[in-house]
């Protein structure tokens, strides 16, 4: 063997061998998914529920109008199986479901057993779809887009299901708004 081709290949087996450390150095789009998220409000809907999706479509119309620092968007996957894994690692806070999909992943259900359990909670009922949150979602934020939506109640067809939705919770936030009560915003954190 020659010293060129020994030098290659020592060369190509310190890459080689260097990969995985250059791996988890290398930059990621996580941290650009993460500010992106708490920049946007985000309604998830599914590319193959064409009826869902034009509700988002229909709801974040409104929300942007008044609620405009909000930045509300419609972010859409390509079916109900990446819903609930966003919906499940909590990348996504809210989605736009129809019941039987809604009970079917808090229930842990198929085609959503794999996801189960599923922290949902109902924020809005159209009579076809709902829009849920995961339970962590801020009790001020729920309030906040509930509100708005309410606002335009008999155009969009909303009401908030006080008694829940066949076993699932309606979000406290959702209850205050559609009481009338009021949720103030926490205080900013100092430094902030």
């Amino acid at each position: 063997m020659n010293r060129r081709t020994l030098l290659a290949r020592t060369a190509a087996l310190a890459a080689l061998a260097a990969w995985p450390l250059s791996a988890a150095l290398a930059h990621t789009p996580y941290r650009q998914w993460d500010i992106f998220r708490r920049r946007y409000l985000q309604l998830l809907t599914a590319r193959s529920d064409l009826d869902g999706d034009a509700a988002g479509d229909d709801w974040v119309a409104h929300l942007r109008q008044q609620l405009p620092l909000s930045r509300a968007m419609v972010s859409r996957a390509r079916d109900m199986g990446r819903v609930a894994s966003l919906l499940k690692t909590d990348q996504a806070k809210l989605a736009v479901l129809s019941h039987a999909d809604a009970l079917a992943m808090a229930a842990g259900r198929e085609p959503f057993a794999d996801y189960a359990p599923m922290p949902l909670q109902v924020l809005l009922d159209n009579g076809s779809y709902l829009l849920v949150a995961r339970n962590n979602l801020p009790l001020h934020h729920a309030y906040a887009i509930t509100a708005s939506l309410l606002e335009a109640r008999d155009r969009l067809r909303l009401a908030v299901p006080l008694q829940g939705h066949s076993g699932l919770e309606v979000h406290a936030g959702a209850r205050a708004a559609a009481l009338g009560e009021t949720v103030e915003a926490p205080p900013p954190a100092e430094g902030t």
